[in-house]
């Protein structure tokens, strides 16, 4: 018997879910023993062109080695990859779709979720400080929280991530029927840095806004003002500017994050309004109706926002909250059991 058999029951196997946009790496950690998880831990790490951050390399560096039966999962996110209504792979080409240019995986014999070669070759780079175990398809993990809704009409479900949105057309008991991938962040990169140097040319120089200037009027309002004290004067100006700019900061970082939220669900918007056109229009999907949209949200857009995609779609829209690092970490232990089964980890 090999040592990491001998000392196996003695230590916990830890998931690891990552998640990395341009904005954060988010991780969660769930620690199993005998099957049942007994402890979840979840951190978020400043991203910086969505690469894997060194303080997220480190954390996950760390729990290896205090874990060693330490499980890495994440996303994938290149822009080939699907989901279609076939399980043979005689069909692949209909969609076209080469075959020796994607790995896939077949569920229920009714559907495939599919990543091509390239794009797993990719999101291993992306990891290489650390690692990857195992690569799961957005279209896996949007089915994974979308089955327990499925009814017998048809129903669109949307996973709205900060970076892309996924989308899968499915009812009971026939798998998906559409599925469809679009990237967000690069789309609207460009219009969300015009107007953030819009509202930054607004605020950067708060003595432009003339903020010293009132400050100063205040004070030689004030009746018996002693020239004397003019040190103490100066300083209690540099507080309030300091006070003034910190607050219009939080004003700036408000409007920004408004904005991203509206540019967001506007260009999601045009995305969902095409997938409908293409799975109604192409003859190789069965269309039928759909009566629903159940947005999964894991960023917390507010449903205010959001709305918006119910007013241009005529479709009543269904949010849900979701982890994507959660579904992760969890589909993660279901592909180590898999693996373990076969003596492969």
């Amino acid at each position: 018997m090999s040592l990491a058999k001998t000392i196996r029951p003695f230590f916990a196997t830890v998931i690891a879910g990552v998640e990395i946009d341009n904005k954060l790496c988010a991780v969660t950690l769930k620690y199993y023993k005998r099957g049942k998880v007994f402890k979840t831990q979840t951190k978020e790490f400043k991203t910086i062109l969505g690469e894997l951050p060194a303080q997220a390399t480190r954390f996950l560096k760390a729990t290896r080695n205090r874990h060693p039966f330490t499980y890495i999962t994440t996303l994938s996110n290149t822009m080939i990859q699907g989901a279609i209504n076939t399980d043979r792979d005689s069909e692949f080409e209909k969609y076209g779709i080469k075959k020796d240019d994607i790995v896939r995986i077949g569920f229920d014999n009714q559907w495939s979720a599919y990543v091509s070669r390239v794009g797993i070759a990719e999101t291993r780079e992306k990891m290489l400080r650390v690692g990857v175990d195992f690569i799961i398809s957005p279209f896996v993990i949007l089915y994974h929280l979308a089955k327990a809704t499925f009814q017998d009409s048809c129903k669109l479900y949307v996973l709205f991530q900060r970076s892309n949105i996924t989308m899968i057309v499915t009812k009971l008991n026939e798998g998906v029927l559409f599925g469809s991938y679009y990237v967000l962040e690069s789309e609207i990169d460009s219009k969300l840095k015009l107007a953030e140097n819009s509202l930054s040319e607004d605020i950067d120089d708060i003595d432009e806004l003339g903020v010293t200037d009132d400050i100063q009027k205040e004070l030689s309002d004030i009746e018996k003002v002693d020239l004397d004290n003019q040190e103490d004067d100066d300083k209690l100006i540099e507080a309030l500017k300091e006070d003034s700019t910190e607050e219009s900061q939080e004003n700036m970082q408000e409007k920004k994050d408004n904005l991203d939220d509206f540019s967001r669900v506007n260009m999601a918007t045009k995305y969902i309004q095409s997938a409908l056109n293409e799975f109604y229009s192409n003859a190789i999907y069965k269309s039928e109706f759909i009566n629903e949209i159940v947005l999964f949200n894991p960023h917390d857009i507010p449903e205010e926002t959001l709305q918006y995609i119910q007013e241009t779609t005529l479709l009543e829209v269904k949010v849900m909250p979701c982890s994507v690092t959660e579904e992760l970490a969890i589909l993660g232990f279901e592909s180590y059991k898999f693996f373990e089964s076969k003596g492969k980890v």
